[in-house]
């Protein structure tokens, strides 16, 4: 059975998105000394929903706030898309960058289908378990391999990053419960997501991004690890089964690791390197599904 245009269309959407989320920890390893992780985390937040809902205006002016949105689905993708930031960025701090990434990353696709199932009674395939199975043992291994010395480990730490991976994939749900265009969908769900994740932008120290270097940073983390990618999901979760998305948007670690060899100098132990392989596996086992309708 032939894969369907639209299908296909979110596929690729969901694949770049995660291939530009994969560009974050590389530009912030750029960022000026001072540059906290809760305030990059929440100027990403404020500073892509004020570019998205002034670019919104500017198109669509008054008729994007006329009737027809799903109050409950706003709330809930921007409620996810402002927590995803706070807790996964202290689990990292609480429990290191290995397990806090290993959890949140790696639990987002099993709890986005059970959501995908629980709220929209999506069918999860042989296909999808075999998929996210390696794609998740790949991610594992890719941070494991990353690390150096003993791994830190937190309760809370832990706890925090499954919360993350909750918000991430509760944020998938509520922009299925949007019934708009893609860029008025992010651009009103970053627009409140950016009033929630405000206070703390506003009681950090962002002096940092007042410098030259570190006003670079912001725009890259706005419009590349944001705003575009932010974009390309809406649409990818508007066409593809949630399980199948966050399955998908592990190609995110893998451009990670290339970057960070590429232009940072990082080299993974042998387990890393099989990690990338069997990461990769996954997601193209995923990817060229025919039955992904």
């Amino acid at each position: 059975m032939a894969v369907s245009k639209n299908s296909l269309k979110g596929t690729l959407c969901v694949l770049a998105a995660g291939m530009c989320w994969g560009t974050t920890g590389t530009i912030q390893a750029f960022a000026p000394e001072g540059a906290s992780s809760l305030t990059v985390g929440s100027a990403r937040v404020v500073f892509s929903g004020i570019v998205l809902m002034l670019f919104m205006l500017a198109k669509r002016g008054r008729g994007l706030f006329a009737g027809g949105w799903s109050v409950r689905g706003v709330l809930l993708a921007a409620a996810g898309l402002a927590a995803y930031q706070l807790t996964f960025f202290t689990a990292v701090r609480m429990t290191g960058v290995a397990v806090g990434t290993m959890v949140a990353i790696g639990a987002a696709p099993p709890v986005a289908g059970i959501c995908g199932r629980l709220f929209f009674g999506e069918r999860l395939s042989a296909r999808w378990y075999a998929a996210t199975a390696l794609a998740v043992a790949g991610c594992v291994m890719l941070v494991l391999g990353g690390s150096s010395g003993a791994l830190e480990v937190s309760v809370l730490g832990v706890f925090l990053a499954f919360c993350a991976a909750l918000s991430f994939a509760l944020e998938g749900v509520g922009l299925r419960m949007i019934e708009r265009d893609a860029y008025e969908t992010i651009a009103m769900v970053s627009g409140v997501s950016a009033l929630m994740a405000l206070p703390w932008l506003v009681t950090g120290d962002a002096a940092w991004m007042l410098t030259p270097r570190g006003a670079l940073c912001m725009a890259l983390l706005t419009f590349l690890s944001t705003v575009i990618p932010y974009t390309l999901f809406t649409i990818g979760v508007q066409n593809v089964e949630l399980g199948v998305v966050y399955t998908l948007g592990l190609a995110e670690p893998l451009t990670a690791w290339f970057l960070s060899t590429v232009l940072l100098g990082e080299r993974l132990s042998l387990i890393g390197s099989a990690g990338v392989a069997v990461l990769f596996s996954g997601i193209l086992l995923l990817a060229l599904s025919k039955k992904n309708e």
